[in-house]
């Protein structure tokens, strides 16, 4: 995976895959810390600690038609390769919440992606599921969530071009670095 927002998308699937129907994204870059900060929290069935070990340990993947999972992995290992962080934490019959911290000036820190692309598209195509993102940056404090959406385009479908389109542009000019 090239940018952050990839893994946002992996993860994010994995989430949908588990049954959550609250995913909770947060993305804070700040210049003082030098860092980019990712989490991603679920409701979801959650993880057994046993499966957790694996995961943290090896390209682990619970899916029947292989047993090589490659997107944790590679967010533990793009944001370590920096100098930060990963973590997962789960609950059975809980959720499990995924944070990667990444040295943001480091020659090897990823460039964050289409992040306005890839949380509009989740908030309008799954509209069954309640997505809450959060952005913070030194010049930014910004929140949305698909109630909030619902609520402003009341009666009209969220998965429409244009809503989808709308709602990107949206999100572009309200994350500011």
């Amino acid at each position: 995976m090239k940018t952050i927002d990839l893994h946002i998308i992996d993860i994010i699937h994995n989430s949908i895959k588990a049954g959550a129907s609250e995913i909770i994204i947060r993305l804070t870059v700040s210049e003082k810390d030098n860092s980019i900060l990712l989490s991603i929290e679920d409701n979801a069935c959650g993880i057994s600690e046993e499966m957790l070990e694996k995961i943290r340990s090896e390209f682990y993947s619970s899916r029947k038609e292989r047993n090589v999972g490659m997107g944790l992995a590679l967010l533990n290992f793009q944001a370590t390769q920096t100098g930060g962080y990963f973590d997962i934490s789960s609950q059975i019959c809980k959720g499990t919440k995924v944070v990667a911290k990444f040295v943001k000036n480091h020659i090897d820190c990823q460039p964050i992606g289409d992040i306005a692309g890839c949380v509009s598209s989740f908030i309008c195509q799954f509209e069954n599921i309640n997505f809450s993102f959060e952005f913070q940056s030194y010049t930014t404090n910004f929140q949305i969530d698909t109630e909030q959406l619902k609520t402003t385009f009341e009666g009209i479908v969220l998965n429409q071009k244009s809503i989808i389109n709308l709602v990107r542009q949206f999100l572009a000019d309200n994350i500011t670095f």
